[in-house]
Protein backbone atom coordinates (compact mmCIF):
# COMPACT_ATOMS: atom_id res chain seq x y z
CA UNK A 1 0.00 0.00 0.00
CA UNK A 2 0.99 3.47 -0.72
CA UNK A 3 2.19 5.98 1.80
CA UNK A 4 -0.47 8.12 0.92
CA UNK A 5 -2.75 5.24 1.11
CA UNK A 6 -1.94 4.04 4.17
CA UNK A 7 -1.90 7.38 5.72
CA UNK A 8 -5.07 7.47 4.55
CA UNK A 9 -6.96 4.21 5.53
CA UNK A 10 -5.04 3.47 8.89
CA UNK A 11 -4.95 6.68 10.35
CA UNK A 12 -8.36 7.84 9.23
CA UNK A 13 -9.84 5.54 10.85
CA UNK A 14 -8.24 6.17 14.02
CA UNK A 15 -11.10 9.36 13.91
CA UNK A 16 -13.38 6.77 14.16
CA UNK A 17 -11.88 5.00 16.82
CA UNK A 18 -11.27 8.43 19.19
CA UNK A 19 -14.61 8.65 20.86
CA UNK A 20 -15.29 5.33 21.31
CA UNK A 21 -12.00 4.77 23.33
CA UNK A 22 -12.65 8.03 24.86
CA UNK A 23 -16.13 7.35 25.80
CA UNK A 24 -15.42 3.50 26.74
CA UNK A 25 -12.40 3.42 28.97
CA UNK A 26 -14.81 6.72 30.98
CA UNK A 27 -17.58 3.84 31.40
CA UNK A 28 -14.50 1.37 32.59
CA UNK A 29 -12.78 3.67 34.51
CA UNK A 30 -16.06 5.16 36.06
CA UNK A 31 -17.48 1.51 36.91
CA UNK A 32 -14.17 1.04 39.04
CA UNK A 33 -14.77 4.12 41.53
CA UNK A 34 -17.57 4.44 44.07
CA UNK A 35 -20.26 6.87 43.49
CA UNK A 36 -19.40 7.94 40.25
CA UNK A 37 -22.35 8.02 37.04
CA UNK A 38 -22.63 9.54 34.44
CA UNK A 39 -23.62 12.37 35.44
CA UNK A 40 -20.11 13.71 36.83
CA UNK A 41 -17.32 14.70 35.05
CA UNK A 42 -15.06 12.87 32.70
CA UNK A 43 -11.92 14.55 34.28
CA UNK A 44 -12.77 13.27 37.58
CA UNK A 45 -11.68 10.14 36.96
CA UNK A 46 -8.38 11.96 37.07
CA UNK A 47 -8.21 14.28 39.28
CA UNK A 48 -5.70 15.09 41.93
CA UNK A 49 -5.03 12.56 44.30
CA UNK A 50 -7.94 10.17 43.52
CA UNK A 51 -7.66 6.30 42.67
CA UNK A 52 -6.16 4.90 39.29
CA UNK A 53 -6.26 8.82 38.49
CA UNK A 54 -2.39 8.05 36.43
CA UNK A 55 -4.27 5.04 35.23
CA UNK A 56 -6.97 7.11 33.51
CA UNK A 57 -5.13 9.89 32.26
CA UNK A 58 -2.64 8.34 30.84
CA UNK A 59 -4.77 5.91 28.78
CA UNK A 60 -7.84 7.64 28.49
CA UNK A 61 -6.77 11.24 28.03
CA UNK A 62 -3.54 10.26 26.84
CA UNK A 63 -5.08 7.15 24.07
CA UNK A 64 -7.23 9.66 22.74
CA UNK A 65 -4.82 12.42 22.23
CA UNK A 66 -2.67 9.82 20.74
CA UNK A 67 -5.49 8.81 18.25
CA UNK A 68 -6.10 12.41 16.98
CA UNK A 69 -2.27 12.69 16.29
CA UNK A 70 -2.11 9.86 13.82
CA UNK A 71 -5.93 11.18 12.67
CA UNK A 72 -4.43 14.49 11.80
CA UNK A 73 -2.22 12.56 9.65
CA UNK A 74 -4.63 11.39 7.71
CA UNK A 75 -5.99 14.85 7.58
CA UNK A 76 -2.89 16.65 6.14
CA UNK A 77 -2.77 14.06 3.95
CA UNK A 78 -5.99 14.59 2.30
CA UNK A 79 -6.26 18.00 2.79
CA UNK A 80 -3.18 19.55 3.03
CA UNK A 81 -1.74 21.53 6.89
CA UNK A 82 -4.76 24.21 6.87
CA UNK A 83 -7.20 25.32 9.31
CA UNK A 84 -8.33 21.69 9.51
CA UNK A 85 -5.22 20.18 10.42
CA UNK A 86 -4.34 22.77 12.61
CA UNK A 87 -7.56 22.21 14.36
CA UNK A 88 -7.68 18.56 14.78
CA UNK A 89 -4.04 18.98 15.86
CA UNK A 90 -5.20 21.42 18.69
CA UNK A 91 -7.69 18.67 19.26
CA UNK A 92 -4.86 16.31 19.75
CA UNK A 93 -2.88 18.55 22.24
CA UNK A 94 -5.74 19.54 24.14
CA UNK A 95 -6.57 16.23 25.02
CA UNK A 96 -2.89 15.07 25.99
CA UNK A 97 -2.93 18.56 28.25
CA UNK A 98 -6.28 17.49 30.20
CA UNK A 99 -3.83 14.12 31.11
CA UNK A 100 -0.79 15.90 32.13
CA UNK A 101 -2.79 18.32 34.04
CA UNK A 102 -5.07 17.25 36.41
CA UNK A 103 -8.09 18.90 37.74
CA UNK A 104 -8.31 19.88 41.56
CA UNK A 105 -10.60 16.90 43.77
CA UNK A 106 -14.31 17.55 42.62
CA UNK A 107 -12.98 19.10 39.03
CA UNK A 108 -15.30 22.88 40.26
CA UNK A 109 -15.68 25.22 37.98
CA UNK A 110 -13.23 27.54 39.65
CA UNK A 111 -10.15 25.96 40.16
CA UNK A 112 -7.89 26.71 43.15
CA UNK A 113 -4.45 25.63 42.11
CA UNK A 114 -2.25 26.15 38.68
CA UNK A 115 -3.00 22.54 37.89
CA UNK A 116 -6.54 22.33 38.32
CA UNK A 117 -6.42 25.93 35.53
CA UNK A 118 -3.97 24.43 33.57
CA UNK A 119 -6.74 21.64 33.12
CA UNK A 120 -9.68 24.20 32.57
CA UNK A 121 -7.84 25.94 29.90
CA UNK A 122 -7.27 22.54 28.24
CA UNK A 123 -10.65 21.07 28.86
CA UNK A 124 -12.52 24.36 27.01
CA UNK A 125 -9.71 24.43 24.09
CA UNK A 126 -11.17 21.26 23.64
CA UNK A 127 -14.52 21.39 23.51
CA UNK A 128 -14.44 24.37 21.39
CA UNK A 129 -12.17 22.87 18.68
CA UNK A 130 -14.83 20.38 19.11
CA UNK A 131 -17.35 22.44 17.79
CA UNK A 132 -15.27 24.73 15.11
CA UNK A 133 -13.97 21.56 13.26
CA UNK A 134 -16.84 20.43 11.88
CA UNK A 135 -17.48 24.18 10.59
CA UNK A 136 -14.34 24.59 8.97
CA UNK A 137 -14.41 20.96 7.39
CA UNK A 138 -17.79 22.12 5.68
CA UNK A 139 -16.18 24.68 3.98
CA UNK A 140 -13.19 22.68 2.71
CA UNK A 141 -16.22 19.54 1.58
CA UNK A 142 -18.49 22.36 -0.52
CA UNK A 143 -15.01 22.53 -3.19
CA UNK A 144 -13.81 18.81 -3.10
CA UNK A 145 -16.31 16.44 -5.24
CA UNK A 146 -15.67 13.71 -3.11
CA UNK A 147 -16.65 15.22 -0.29
CA UNK A 148 -19.36 17.29 -1.24
CA UNK A 149 -22.12 14.79 -0.31
CA UNK A 150 -21.02 15.28 3.62
CA UNK A 151 -21.07 19.07 3.22
CA UNK A 152 -24.53 19.29 4.68
CA UNK A 153 -23.92 17.07 7.10
CA UNK A 154 -21.01 18.47 8.40
CA UNK A 155 -22.73 22.14 8.75
CA UNK A 156 -25.66 20.35 10.68
CA UNK A 157 -23.28 18.95 12.85
CA UNK A 158 -21.53 21.99 13.58
CA UNK A 159 -24.40 24.35 14.02
CA UNK A 160 -25.66 21.14 16.41
CA UNK A 161 -22.05 21.67 18.44
CA UNK A 162 -22.61 25.59 18.51
CA UNK A 163 -25.98 25.72 20.04
CA UNK A 164 -25.11 23.25 22.58
CA UNK A 165 -21.72 24.47 23.47
CA UNK A 166 -23.60 28.05 24.41
CA UNK A 167 -26.48 26.70 26.01
CA UNK A 168 -25.40 22.85 27.15
CA UNK A 169 -23.90 24.37 30.56
CA UNK A 170 -26.90 26.42 31.31
CA UNK A 171 -28.97 23.68 30.28
CA UNK A 172 -27.86 20.61 32.25
CA UNK A 173 -26.33 22.86 35.17
CA UNK A 174 -22.84 21.89 37.26
CA UNK A 175 -24.81 18.88 38.61
CA UNK A 176 -24.93 17.25 35.64
CA UNK A 177 -21.92 18.12 33.79
CA UNK A 178 -20.69 15.07 32.85
CA UNK A 179 -23.70 14.20 30.50
CA UNK A 180 -23.32 17.43 28.69
CA UNK A 181 -19.80 16.46 27.64
CA UNK A 182 -20.73 13.05 27.29
CA UNK A 183 -23.35 14.13 24.72
CA UNK A 184 -20.70 16.72 23.31
CA UNK A 185 -17.97 13.97 22.73
CA UNK A 186 -20.76 11.68 21.00
CA UNK A 187 -22.21 14.52 18.82
CA UNK A 188 -18.30 15.27 17.60
CA UNK A 189 -17.20 11.74 17.79
CA UNK A 190 -20.16 10.66 15.08
CA UNK A 191 -18.79 14.04 12.68
CA UNK A 192 -14.95 12.34 12.79
CA UNK A 193 -16.29 8.55 12.75
CA UNK A 194 -17.93 9.71 9.63
CA UNK A 195 -14.95 11.46 8.36
CA UNK A 196 -12.43 8.43 9.13
CA UNK A 197 -14.56 6.00 7.61
CA UNK A 198 -14.89 8.16 4.47
CA UNK A 199 -11.33 8.80 4.50
CA UNK A 200 -10.76 4.69 4.39
CA UNK A 201 -13.42 4.21 1.71
CA UNK A 202 -11.45 7.43 -0.30
CA UNK A 203 -8.27 4.85 0.20
CA UNK A 204 -9.42 1.96 -1.48
CA UNK A 205 -11.46 3.58 -4.08
CA UNK A 206 -9.53 3.40 -8.21
CA UNK A 207 -9.18 7.19 -8.11
CA UNK A 208 -7.95 7.03 -4.60
CA UNK A 209 -7.92 10.37 -2.78
CA UNK A 210 -9.59 13.36 -3.69
CA UNK A 211 -6.39 15.79 -5.34
CA UNK A 212 -8.14 19.34 -3.68
CA UNK A 213 -10.48 21.56 -4.79
CA UNK A 214 -12.55 21.58 -8.15
CA UNK A 215 -10.69 22.87 -10.84
CA UNK A 216 -11.61 25.99 -12.25
CA UNK A 217 -14.31 25.67 -15.47
CA UNK A 218 -12.69 26.22 -18.92
CA UNK A 219 -14.76 29.12 -19.51
CA UNK A 220 -13.24 30.96 -16.26
CA UNK A 221 -9.69 29.92 -16.60
CA UNK A 222 -10.11 31.82 -20.80
CA UNK A 223 -11.18 34.61 -19.16
CA UNK A 224 -8.63 34.63 -16.68
CA UNK A 225 -5.88 34.24 -18.87
CA UNK A 226 -7.37 37.10 -21.06
CA UNK A 227 -7.24 39.38 -18.21
CA UNK A 228 -3.89 38.42 -17.30
CA UNK A 229 -2.73 39.07 -20.69
CA UNK A 230 -3.91 42.65 -21.03
CA UNK A 231 -2.45 43.35 -17.93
Amino acid sequence: MRPRALSLSFFGLTGALQPIWLLGWSTVFGAWRAGYDASHAISELGQQGSANAVAWNVVGFGGSGLLYVLYSIAIAAEFGRGWLYRITVLQALTLSGGGVFSCDPGCAPLMTTWQGWAHTINGLAYFFAATLVPLVAWRAFRHRIKWRSRARVSLAVGVLLVGLFLAGPFLFGADRVGLYQRLTIALAGTWSTMVGLRLWQLSREPGGADQGPDPVPLADATAITAVRRRL
